[in-house]
């Protein structure tokens, strides 16, 4: 009979959780069996309900989970009481800033307690003795170099992008895992001296094995692979693939992909190409925005709405006498850089990204905002004089999300709809993994049959930005 096994790791209420969560959830998914509801997703209390949603259509099964320890860097530790009373083999705890390139299954053992090395000595050799000695054990377990080569640990002191746990291990191994955590927290003046309070939970691991002699294997760096420094890899097995990068934040850029922040080549560079293939394949607007406004405020929402792309539509929004309209629908309203400094009334501006809301609201407080999905929010929305939607349709991932965002803006113009799209095969979209082409905008808007004109009012980048009156 094959080994159960079962994948869990947990998400906190910042977007960047939801977004890394995400693609290693399609990874496994891809990789290792083919079974969302072998994914467990651990939530905590502050996770919004969109966020929940994302992983409950992809199949997974989600739980809500409360913070532990130090409620910041050991809430991981919260995710065994779950999966204490669920039916498996073998669980494997991860990190969401990993993603999965191969079955990682068959290079784990089954009957024993595996992880990889730490990559660097953190925190230092005489931290661990002193942190041992304090917690009674008797002696210290044999000394072993890093992954990086650059200096050695102890046995057992694993890095926590990947736990593996075999089910007849998980009571003694998730009890004692948390015990030692509130114990290290009450005791923590090694890891202060050093500024690594952060390793709470991985040094809590290390004396839950070696206090209760739990049987472990170390894992190759190609189960755990670092990515986001540039050092060796000291415990990589050249004859193996690279079966999960472990990039960390350092390593994603503004557009959502792993960029290593040092120059890559060989294994790396070919496990960093097929990691963001598969990012791109599973390109997901609910995720990726939120990821983008909050980790990348600066770019917010994208090049359209920046430097002369950003004074040119603020002057032609202007000149067609947007604060003339008695009332705007904006659609896709994104950090409201655009139009944030015109005198308008009656406006409601919507986004599928609850994060670009919040920017969006602080900015203009008194305007209306909402969280919105056409597919499903269609119906609450009443008729506008002004319908405006700028570079929204180029980021429609399918045709059916396409068509659905073209007739609800469409069919909401009274007056008249604003909007920007692809008229053509443009250089932008061939080379990115967030831009579609579906059709010429202007034979949409034509197909619609709600205008009597559609003119162009108007271009910036690869978009042209179209005038319908009704």
């Amino acid at each position: 009979m094959p080994n159960k096994t079962i994948f869990s790791f947990v998400i906190d209420a910042h977007p960047k959780y939801a977004y890394q969560g995400l693609h290693l959830a399609h990874s496994l998914t891809q990789h290792c069996g083919g079974d969302p509801g072998s994914i467990h997703v651990q939530v905590l209390p502050e996770v919004a309900a969109g966020t929940r949603a994302l992983f409950a259509e992809l199949g997974c099964q989600v739980h809500e989970i409360d913070r532990f320890g130090d409620r910041r860097h050991c809430n991981k530790a919260a995710q065994v009481e779950t999966l204490c009373n669920i039916d498996f083999d073998r669980a494997i705890l991860l990190d969401t800033d990993t993603i999965v390139l191969a079955d990682i299954r068959p290079l784990i053992p089954t009957d024993r307690f595996a992880a990889k090395v730490v990559d660097y000595p953190n925190p230092s050799m005489g931290a661990l003795e002193e942190i041992a000695f304090a917690a009674g054990l008797a002696s210290l377990p044999p000394k072993v170099p890093v992954d990086a080569g650059v200096g050695f640990t102890y046995l057992g002191n694993c890095n926590g992008g990947l736990y593996s746990i075999p089910k007849a291990l998980f009571g003694t191994v998730a009890t004692e895992w948390r015990r030692y955590i509130l114990w290290l927290l009450h005791n923590d003046a090694a890891l202060r001296r050093e500024g690594r309070q952060v390793h709470t939970d991985q040094v809590a691991m290390w004396l839950a094995l070696y206090g209760k002699s739990v049987p472990y294997e170390p894992l190759p760096a190609n189960v755990n692979y670092y990515a986001h420094v540039d050092g060796g890899h000291h415990s990589y097995d050249p004859n193996l693939p690279i079966a999960m990068l472990h990039y960390h934040d350092a390593a994603m850029n503004v557009v959502g992909l792993i960029e290593p922040p040092f120059a890559v080549n060989g294994a790396l560079a070919a496990a960093v190409a097929q990691a963001n293939a598969q990012i791109g394949r599973n390109f997901d607007n609910r995720a990726f925005w939120d990821f983008r406004y909050s980790q990348f405020p600066q770019r917010g929402s994208g090049v359209g709405s920046r430097g002369e792309n950003l004074a040119y539509k603020r002057s032609l929004l202007a000149s067609l006498g947007i604060e003339t309209a008695g009332s705007i629908l904006d659609v896709g309203c994104g950090d409201l850089q655009v139009l944030k400094d015109f005198n308008l009334q009656d406006y409601l501006g919507l986004d599928r990204s609850e994060e670009a809301i919040r920017v969006a609201s602080a900015a203009r407080p008194d305007w209306d905002f909402r969280v919105f999905d056409v597919a499903k929010d269609a119906a609450a929305i009443g008729v506008y004089d002004t319908v405006l939607c700028l570079e929204v349709a180029i980021h429609q991932e399918t045709d059916d999300s396409y068509c659905q965002l073209i007739d609800f803006v469409a069919s909401r113009a009274k007056t008249e709809l604003i909007i920007s799209g692809y008229e053509g095969l443009e250089r932008s979209w061939l080379h990115s993994h967030m831009l579609f082409f579906h059709e010429p905008l202007s034979v949409s808007l034509a197909r619609t049959k709600r205008f009597r004109d559609i003119s162009i009012a108007g271009a910036h980048s690869d978009v042209t930005i179209f005038r319908c009156r009704v």
